[in-house]
């Protein structure tokens, strides 16, 4: 009787865990006790897909964001290829940001897939959208497929792995913690936990 009591009583205990662990007022979650070693400042990775909705209805907040950062503090982006049908996008964003258009466009890819219903999922339709964007389409798919982008893609799946990203989108600040959309009730609250977050590293 006394093993089953045991028993029952672990099981409790585990199922009591499972319950606190996804407690909704837990805003974020601590991955690590070490920053990131990428840059001596703070460092909001900001892991999205361009056909993620979640990722597109993100990018005001993410754009708040990016736009009150003290110098001490940097975002960086990192397409990530959870699945081998993202690989593409992710290479688009890494394009956009070698010929310097990331600033000009990023958005507006966002816009195209979500808003225009257009997946921009083959490179004709990239090269079109490009185009028509009054930008040169031949360089653009000539660095989608180069090394060079490759190698940006291979970097940002191992930064993903590093930190077991497993859906998007996903912010991790300074490499210890991790929070998204759903740990909160509201990209304004999501807002307020980067800065706390950012803050708690500023004085570490």
């Amino acid at each position: 009787m006394r093993v089953l009591s045991l028993i029952s009583l672990m099981t409790t205990l585990a199922f009591s865990g499972f319950t606190m662990a996804a407690d909704s007022s837990q805003k974020y979650i601590q991955i690590s006790n070490q920053k990131q070693t990428e840059s001596d400042k703070v460092v909001i990775y900001e892991f999205f897909w361009y056909g993620c909705p979640h990722c597109y209805t993100l990018e005001p907040t993410i754009n708040d964001i990016e736009s009150n950062l003290d110098k001490d503090t940097i975002l960086i982006k990192v397409p990530v290829a959870l699945r081998d049908s993202w690989e593409l996008h992710a290479k688009v964003y890494y394009t956009l940001q070698q010929m310097k258009l990331d600033d000009n466009l990023h958005e507006k890819v966002f816009t195209e897939i979500h808003v225009n219903s257009n997946r921009l999922d083959t490179k004709e339709k990239l090269g079109n959208f490009i185009r028509e964007e009054g930008y040169d389409a031949d360089k653009f798919l000539s660095i989608l497929d180069s090394f060079g982008t490759e190698i940006r893609v291979k970097k940002a799946s191992r930064l993903a792995n590093q930190y077991q990203i497993k859906s998007v989108p996903t912010l991790i600040i300074n490499g210890k913690y991790e929070t998204s959309g759903s740990y909160v009730s509201s990209y304004a609250e999501l807002y307020d936990v980067v800065q706390l977050l950012v803050d708690k590293e500023r004085l570490n």
